[in-house]
């Protein structure tokens, strides 16, 4: 925070596809979450899959291996998917002359909230920030229909963390922290 007490400023090395864990959290929140997605298509699986199953076969053992073997299918199908993403995006992105790591620095002006990710520069004002909220990991900074995800590490201490929430928050609208119970928990409000 500069002598004014007007910014403040959170910097560390984001990894490419490190967000993606932090976006499920904002499914979550928006509507189905990716567990529930799976959780649907199980279900649905069961509940649809054996009983045409049993009816084409004519056996509801051979239905209820058949779908298990399925769900067995898919299950490995989702980690192969889950495990080959992010060596996949590193290449792509090793092909196009980036890196896998680069430093993000989250500012706090009175104005706006700075994502500013090597190249990449995000600005939202503050009353566009509807939502603030904590995963294991990140905070998320939900801006309208977007996200700009803080790594928790980039704060060495839990006093620092609780000194960048608490001014975010004073700097959010009312009702933006009505929707923060996280954030409000951290600050102890």
């Amino acid at each position: 925070m500069d002598e004014g007490g007007h910014m403040m400023e959170a910097t560390g090395i984001l990894a490419v596809g490190e967000s993606s864990t932090a976006m499920a959290y904002i499914k979550a929140r928006r509507g189905v979450s990716p567990r529930q997605m799976k959780a649907i298509l199980l279900i649905s699986m069961l509940v649809v899959g054996i009983p045409l199953s049993a009816w084409v076969s004519g056996s509801w053992l051979a239905a209820m291996l058949s779908v298990e073997f399925a769900i067995v299918g898919l299950a490995v199908g989702l980690l192969a998917v889950q495990w080959s993403t992010g060596p996949a995006m590193r290449r792509a992105l090793a092909e196009r002359g980036r890196a896998s790591e680069q430093t993000l620095t989250f500012r706090l002006t009175p104005e706006a909230l700075i994502y500013d990710l090597t190249d990449l520069t995000m600005t939202a004002r503050w009353p566009c920030v509807t939502d603030l909220y904590r995963t294991p990991k990140h905070w998320v900074f939900l801006v309208q229909s977007s996200a700009m995800i803080l790594p928790r590490r980039f704060f060495p201490e839990p006093g620092l963390e609780r000194e960048f929430i608490a001014e975010a928050m004073s700097r959010m609208t009312e009702a933006a922290r009505a929707r923060s119970p996280d954030a409000l928990k951290v600050v102890g409000r």
